[in-house]
């Protein structure tokens, strides 16, 4: 099953990447086989039109006899029939329209969320999580509005003109071709409006992602916007955020105006003409009362069909954009899943050989070698931007090297499965995110396996966290709140490491797990990590001179990628960096 998984997702990325080179409608119909659509429903939907279209042909003719003096019960009993069968038909096909629509959401939608939990996470250090929410709860409507309001609107539109041209011509050639000669100034129209219509959205849904941005990044440091007074400055700057964005939607609403007010004279012109031709055609008698009232009926259908014909194409263009966010994503390479070996993984020193690596025209890794020596604490130090946080993405194979290779027990790490391979290392932030839950769901969260209470209890005492927990009434039942907001960034801190230590992983990696923490709290992760020596492979990267000093081995990363390892006292001897860094260290 999981090779037959992985071909799929390899199978798709392929096609992914083909249709990424592609136009709207290659986009459209891939998208269309990803989503599951509903075609039963579709299809008797479809059934259903053809049925109300040949109802709606129907009452004209009906209400002609009226016209035409025939007033017999037979005639109104048929024009009520004809009415009430239309309303029903109508309202199953509006029930129908709701289900396909919300299905084709729903399957459109967990196709997007299994794509996005495939994507590399390299892709998310340039797209925001913002942009990611808005393409699954908005922009993923785009498919529903070509499916329905676009491309089986058209089918029907394009149904009804075939059967009203047809009963028009039978009353009159020479008038339903006089009609049609208006249609190219209809569809001139559609063309013009339509261009800048989905120019003057995009830049509206510009400015709404940076309305959404803007606000999304304020209100999680609100109080730190309070305790700098900085509340008049960041109103400033959102009354012109807020002000672009109604700009935009200003444009838009004056484009509406202008087009709505030259439609309704553009399709004013064919009624005139249609009035005036009858009256001519009536008066020489070539064309009976009856029947001019079912052709200027039927004109005003062919009227309202051409004009639901430019509107499609006006929404096309207006969603156009909207369905290629959606595709981008769909079409998005994701983590690799092809050629890897099937051994398990080997355990032993983490070595760097010869590894170069940079972001887009920056090099911040150049032929660099080290190693982390397996079972040992490693502390990973230097100032910021000197390569740490690369050297993390690359263990984690967020990232690949542009040259070099990554070892564990001699082996590529590149050659393992990603997943496999991400299953045998476990991270901790600096600010560890935890979910919303029981400080049980946090310790367990990602594991695999059944844990007890006493191996809970076993870490909690080795994580220094037994007295917080024996002091909460509900103990391991304690509700952390949103993002942990009912915790202390120490018991944050302490949490996430004893959830890492549970996943067993041969690899753990510590980012600045003491950054932020209070001097006892610092004390307890220090002596966690120490105790962890010879059991785990642990990457601690840090500035605080007592975890440094529990560590086993040393790395200090240079500005430009220069790294100096070894013993604690050995690089106090021969790095020169190393000796600055903990001089100022010690200084703070």
């Amino acid at each position: 099953m999981e090779e037959l998984d992985k071909l799929d997702v390899a199978t798709g990325d392929a096609e992914g990447a083909k249709v990424r080179q592609k136009g709207v409608w290659k986009r459209f119909f891939h998208m269309l086989k990803l989503a599951n659509l509903p075609y039963l429903w579709i299809v008797i939907y479809v059934a259903l039109t053809v049925v109300e279209g040949q109802i709606l042909i129907r009452i004209p003719q009906v209400n002609g006899n009226f016209f035409a003096g025939d007033a017999s019960v037979g005639s109104v009993l048929k024009f009520i029939g004809f009415e009430l069968l239309s309303t029903a038909v109508s309202l199953v096909m509006l029930f129908f329209n709701h289900i396909i629509r919300y299905r084709t959401n729903r399957n459109l939608r967990n196709t997007l969320w299994g794509k996005i939990l495939r994507l590399r996470p390299a892709y998310f250090d340039r797209v925001s999580s913002n942009t990611l929410i808005s393409r699954i709860t908005i922009d993923t409507e785009a498919v529903n509005e070509i499916v329905f309001d676009i491309v089986l609107e058209l089918l029907t539109s394009i149904y009804y003109l075939t059967l009203t041209l047809r009963e028009m011509s039978a009353i009159s050639l020479k008038a339903s071709l006089i009609m049609l000669a208006f249609a190219p100034l209809s569809v001139l129209l559609a063309f013009i409006v339509g261009r800048l219509t989905m120019k003057l959205e995009n830049k509206s849904k510009f400015q709404m992602s940076n309305l959404t941005d803007y606000l999304s990044e304020l209100m999680s440091c609100l109080p730190l916007l309070k305790a700098l007074n900085m509340q008049g400055y960041e109103r400033r700057r959102g009354k012109k955020v807020v002000q672009d964005y109604y700009k935009a939607n200003r444009n838009l609403i004056g484009l509406d105006l202008v087009s709505g007010i030259i439609g309704a004279i553009v399709g004013c012109l064919p009624e005139i003409a249609i009035i005036l031709l009858g009256v001519s055609l009536m008066k020489k008698n070539e064309l009976p009362a009856s029947e001019w009232y079912m052709f200027y009926a039927y004109a005003g259908s062919l009227v309202g069909f051409v004009g639901t014909l430019t509107a499609i194409w006006n929404r096309s263009k207006s969603v156009q954009g909207r369905l290629n966010k959606v595709s981008d994503v769909l079409c998005e390479e994701e983590e690799s899943i092809k050629n890897y070996v099937k051994e398990s993984l080997e355990a032993g020193d983490l070595s760097f050989d010869g590894v170069t690596f940079g972001y887009e025209e920056k090099t911040v890794l150049e032929n660099v070698s080290l190693t982390f020596p397996g079972k040992e604490v490693t502390a990973l130090v230097g100032h910021s931007g000197s390569g740490k946080t690369t050297i993390l993405k690359l263990l984690e194979r967020i990232y690949e090297p542009d040259e070099g290779r990554i070892l564990t027990g001699g082996r590529e790490i590149a050659s393992y499965n990603v997943r496999a391979w991400r299953e045998n290392l476990s991270y901790v932030m600096q600010d560890p995110p935890l979910i919303s839950g029981s400080i049980r769901e946090n310790l367990l969260y990602g594991i695999n396996r059944e844990v007890s209470d006493k191996e809970l209890y076993a870490v909690m005492e080795q994580t220094r966290l037994t007295e917080f927990i024996d002091s909460l009434p509900d103990g391991f039942d304690h509700e952390v709140g949103q993002f942990g907001s009912k915790l202390s960034g120490g018991q944050r801190q302490k949490i996430a490491v004893a959830n890492a230590i549970l996943t067993n992983a041969d690899v753990l990696i510590l980012d600045e797990p003491t950054a932020s923490l209070d001097i006892i709290s610092t004390a307890d992760i220090v002596n966690t990590v120490k105790e962890l020596s010879g059991k785990r492979t642990v990457v601690l990267v840090t500035h605080d001179k007592q975890a440094i000093g529990a560590a086993d081995h040393i790395i200090a990363v240079e500005s430009g990628g220069k790294v100096s390892e070894g013993k604690l006292a050995d690089m106090l001897k021969t790095s020169g960096f190393f000796r600055t860094m903990m001089r100022e260290e010690a200084a703070t």
